[in-house]
C-alpha cells in the first residue's frame, strides 16, 4: 500500500493529465460538444478540490531530498564553525607572538611544530624549519609564553627540539625578584624543579623564574615558569622549589627559534674543562 501511495504521489501530475485526456476524448466521441465547456469546468474544479484535500499527504521523495540537503548544509555549517574557532585561536596566538621580536635583540625564526615524540622521559618536537632557514644546532626555542627547549638536530628543511620537559635538559636559571640562582630540571609530568638553592635564600610561591646570564646555551631573561611550592628539604641544606612551566607543551603549535649562537671561545674553554672534570655539566 505504501509503495502504491508513493507511486501515485510521485507521478500524480502525469496520472491527472492522462485521466483528463481520456475523459476529454471520451466526451468528444459522444459528439455533444455544446456540453463540453460546462463539464470541463466542473471537472477542473473537482480535480482542484481533490488535490487540496490530499495535499496533507507527504511526498517521500521530496522529503528525502530535503533531508539530504539539510544534512549537507548542517555539515558545512559545522565545518565553517570549527574553522572560525580555529582561526580565532590562531590569531590570538599569533598576536602574542608578534610582540616577541620587540623583547629580544636576536633575530627570531618562526616555525610550526609538526611532530612530537615521547620516549619514556625524553620529549622531543619537530619543526618545519631547518638549515635552509638559518636554524642550527644549539639554538634556543621559545614561544609567546616562554622557553620551549633547544635545537639538537637539523636537516635542510626540518629541525628536532629537545624540550624543556626532558630529563636530559639542564637550564641555568634565576628568580626574577631576588636574583637567586639555581638549575632547572624536569621531574616528570608537568613539574620542573629549581635545584641548588640554599635554605637561607629568599624564594616564594608565585616568583617568576627566568634564564640566567650564566648559560652559554640559552639567552638571558627568557621566562621558564612560576614557583608553585617552596619548602625546605629534609636532612639537607637546600630548598625544594617546584616550578610550573610557562609553556603548555600539550598544545604547542607555533614557536620561534632564537638566532643566537654560543660564543665559540667560551664554548671551547668550557669543553676543555668538561673533559678535565668529568662530573661537571654545563646547563
Amino acid at each position: 500500500m505504501r509503495g502504491f501511495i508513493e507511486f501515485v504521489v510521485r507521478f500524480k501530475n502525469y496520472i491527472t493529465l492522462i485521466t483528463l485526456v481520456v475523459m476529454s476524448l471520451s466526451l468528444m466521441s459522444i459528439g455533444n460538444l455544446s456540453k463540453l465547456g460546462g463539464f470541463r469546468a466542473v471537472i477542473v474544479g473537482s480535480i482542484g478540490w481533490i488535490q487540496s484535500v490530499f495535499s496533507w499527504i507527504p511526498n517521500p521523495v521530496a522529503l528525502k531530498a530535503e533531508n539530504t540537503a539539510l544534512r549537507e548544509l548542517n555539515l558545512q555549517l559545522a565545518v565553517e564553525a570549527a574553522r572560525s574557532r580555529q582561526s580565532m585561536l590562531e590569531n590570538s596566538t599569533l598576536r602574542s607572538m608578534l610582540k616577541l621580536p620587540a623583547l629580544t635583540e636576536h633575530r627570531l625564526i618562526a616555525a610550526d611544530v609538526i611532530g612530537k615524540t615521547t620516549t619514556q622521559q625524553r620529549n622531543y618536537a619537530t619543526i618545519n624549519k631547518g638549515q635552509a632557514d638559518g636554524v642550527r644546532e644549539g639554538m634556543s626555542v621559545i614561544s609567546d609564553a616562554g622557553l620551549v627547549g633547544i635545537v639538537i638536530g637539523t636537516s635542510e628543511h626540518f629541525a628536532v627540539l629537545q624540550l624543556l620537559i626532558n630529563r636530559d635538559t639542564r637550564v641555568s636559571a634565576k628568580v626574577q625578584r631576588t636574583r637567586v640562582d639555581g638549575i632547572i630540571q624536569w621531574e616528570g609530568e608537568n613539574i620542573l624543579v629549581l635545584k641548588n638553592v640554599p635554605r637561607t635564600l629568599d624564594v616564594r610561591e608565585g616568583d617568576r623564574i627566568l634564564t640566567s646570564n650564566y648559560s652559554p646555551r640559552y639567552p638571558a631573561n627568557l621566562v621558564i615558569g612560576t614557583v608553585r611550592q617552596a619548602t625546605d628539604e629534609a636532612n639537607t641544606l637546600f630548598r625544594r622549589i617546584v616550578v610550573d612551566p610557562a609553556v603548555n607543551f600539550s598544545t604547542l603549535e607555533q614557536v620561534f627559534v632564537v638566532d643566537a649562537k654560543p660564543d665559540p671561545e667560551r664554548s671551547s674553554l668550557e669543553r676543555i674543562i668538561d673533559e678535565q672534570v668529568p662530573n661537571r655539566s654545563t646547563p
